[in-house]
């Protein structure tokens, strides 16, 4: 991104699919009538905690959805909501995300991992997380 400090406000909306902010289920959902999901039969007035995140992993949405890429032309991304329940604050969260990706790499062009990648620990019972990191 060094080379390519334009790709920002596209690696910010990759960034904000692939790593989901809160990785739980905390709304439980009540279904209204009997269905079935991935070969479960769910019956009407049963409660389901739907991981909302999921949905940006959706192969039918994306191509090699498990991938980071930064050149993803088309990036319809759920990581702050749709609809009624889409963030007020996406857009500040955006440009706040785009102001400091873009500072450090512009600022630091030597950032790089303190310790070898595979060493990386991710925490997903965290909002807050630490990356080593050394310039």
């Amino acid at each position: 991104m060094v080379d390519n400090p334009e790709l920002v406000p596209q690696a910010v909306e990759e960034l904000s699919r692939y790593i989901p902010l809160d990785a739980s289920a905390k709304l439980a959902r009540i279904a209204t009538e009997d269905i079935e999901l991935g070969g479960q039969l769910v019956r009407a007035g049963e409660a389901l905690l739907v991981q909302l995140d999921s949905a940006n992993r959706d192969e039918a949405v994306f191509d090699h959805p498990n991938e980071l890429d930064f050149d993803r032309a088309d990036n319809p991304h759920i990581a702050f909501g749709h609809g009624a329940h889409h963030c007020l604050g996406a857009p500040l969260a955006r440009l706040e995300l785009q102001v400091a990706l873009g500072t450090l790499v512009r600022r630091l062009p030597g950032l790089r991992l303190a310790v070898p990648a595979d060493e990386v620990q991710w925490r997903s019972d965290r909002l807050v997380r630490a990356l080593p990191v050394r310039w």
